[in-house]
């Protein structure tokens, strides 16, 4: 029986949003790494963060558990197993915490794209982003990943060991640091690096908030009411509570074009079938999900169809423009309600724009949560601040603590719909509690007191703080107290 081409085509695009397919280019392309490293040409070294973190990252000694899922910047606090060790380590490795303080004023992180220029040094421990991993000369390969989690882990050690020691001020130095080395990434040029940098800096805040509630009754005012207006404020300079600065990801559009040249290049105005097939046949070597799916017969039959480089390059420049206009709005405006210049486009027509380019839903979901992070941060820190400074009692409202220890801007929700009509600032949900209230997270049940502070996440509704998620993308988004810190005091987590 033969291949339905257009059934099998749209089921390799079920896989797409996690294909790395867009983040691939040819190890021999120079050209197209220098388009990616333009953007460095008039950035200095001494302005990037990169060089400061990674050679203190070298001279690091090898913490006490191997960095996963059971030792990292989440599973670090003062009360975990063998927190003597990793104290212990933590201390030990002062050359990185002067390194997160000298970096975080940087302008930009400033990694460049390929290896050629590194110092083997660099290669040889991985903070690099380097391409061709052996089976696939085009992958691109984000080593780099695993120096900044090891960073956070160093920085959350250290963050709790000052606090152990009555130090806050540095507790906190240390903390914010490394929370504006990951704003820092956020602005690397590829869509991978921009959620890890996001899903990272939303994790990175949420344990602050455990921080500032394992240590409530030790908190100085003075210190919270600090990082309350001026620190957690201004991760990056001139950043609002609205995150207006950071840009969406060019990288992947620079790479999707120098595929379609390759793949779509002709003589005498035909698509060459064996090129075409050939360019994406050696995609599918490296994702598995294409790999099942997808052939090089059934991409020879598609190149028939396939529109010409003319105008796939167009057809991707639409994309990429209807992805800058929603970039710039509220998730709540019309045009966000409105389908995407991919989701129209033909994907037979234009089978490698659409297998080329990864949806940008995941970027603006998780640019809405860090933005809810961020500032339900600065607003927690400022609650911290008041209850402090007020015998122990939380406020009836967050407007009671504005401009003493929090910036009135930043109680602001990014998720709520606005209202042009009374032209009201949707603000962040609060309640001061007179008992229990029960919490759905991810860790299972828990128990909020004293008072709730929550956005209301990707639903645009308000579900009064009932069912928590690490990304608002169902229910709310409860940011007081910390769902984390609540679930290790029930036992729930270790």
């Amino acid at each position: 029986m033969g291949t339905n081409f257009s059934t099998c085509f749209g089921r390799v695009l079920m896989f797409g949003s996690a294909l790395m397919v867009a983040a691939s280019v040819y190890a021999e392309d120079a050209t197209m790494v220098a388009d990616l490293n333009k953007p460095l040409k008039a950035i200095a070294q001494k302005d990037r963060s990169a060089p400061l973190l990674f050679a203190a990252y070298l001279k690091m000694t090898p913490p006490p558990m191997e960095l996963g899922e059971d030792f990292n910047q989440s599973t670090i606090w003062n009360k975990m197993e063998r927190w003597d060790e990793v104290s212990k380590w933590a201390q030990a490795n002062s050359v990185m915490g002067e390194a997160l303080i000298a970096a975080q004023s940087a302008p930009v992180f400033g990694l460049q794209y390929g290896t050629k220029g590194v110092d083997q040094a660099w290669v040889k421990a991985g903070v690099t982003i380097s391409f061709g991993d052996g089976a696939n000369d085009g992958r691109m390969n984000c080593n780099y990943f695993r120096a900044i989690r090891a960073i956070g882990a160093y920085a959350t050690a250290e963050m709790y060991r000052l606090g152990d020691a009555g130090k806050f001020d540095d507790a906190f130095a240390i903390g914010i640091a490394y929370a504006r080395i990951l704003r820092q990434v956020c602005e690397q040029n590829m869509l991978e690096e921009k959620l890890f940098a996001l899903e990272n800096l939303a994790e990175n805040l949420s344990i602050h908030r455990d921080f500032m509630w394992g240590n409530l009754d030790r908190l100085p005012v003075e210190v919270m009411q600090k990082v309350a207006l001026k620190e957690y404020s201004f991760l990056k300079p001139a950043d609002n509570e609205k995150l207006r600065r950071l840009q969406m990801p060019e990288g992947d559009q620079i790479i999707a074009a120098a595929v379609l040249n390759r793949a779509l290049k002709s003589t005498g105005g035909n698509i060459d079938p064996e090129q075409f097939a050939q360019v994406i046949g050696e995609y599918e070597l490296a994702v598995a999900p294409l790999q099942s799916f997808g052939t090089q017969e059934m991409w020879r039959r598609i190149s028939t169809v396939h529109g010409s480089l003319e105008a796939s390059d167009e057809k991707l420049k639409d994309v990429y423009d209807d992805w800058w206009r929603r970039w710039k709005l509220r998730p709540d405006s019309v045009m966000q309600k409105t389908s995407t210049e991919l989701s129209r486009t033909n994907p037979i027509k234009y089978g490698i724009v659409v297998t080329m380019v990864r949806d940008l839903a995941r970027a603006f979901a998780w640019r809405d949560a860090v933005i809810a992070q961020i500032n339900g941060t600065v607003v927690a820190a400022g609650l911290c601040g008041y209850y402090k400074d007020v015998k122990n009692t939380w406020p009836k409202s967050p407007e009671r603590a504005y401009a003493v220890s929090i910036p009135k801007r930043f109680d602001f929700d990014p998720f709520s719909k606005s209202d042009s009509k009374i032209k009201m600032v949707p603000h962040l949900k609060y309640r001061l509690l007179t008992s229990r209230q029960a919490i759905g997270t991810p860790f299972g049940p828990v128990w909020a007191t004293g008072c709730m502070l929550w956005a209301v996440g990707a639903n645009h509704e308000d579900d009064d703080g009932a069912t928590h998620s690490v990304d608002g993308s169902v229910g709310d988004l409860v940011l007081w107290p910390p769902v984390r810190a609540l679930a290790r005091q029930e036992g729930l987590l270790k």
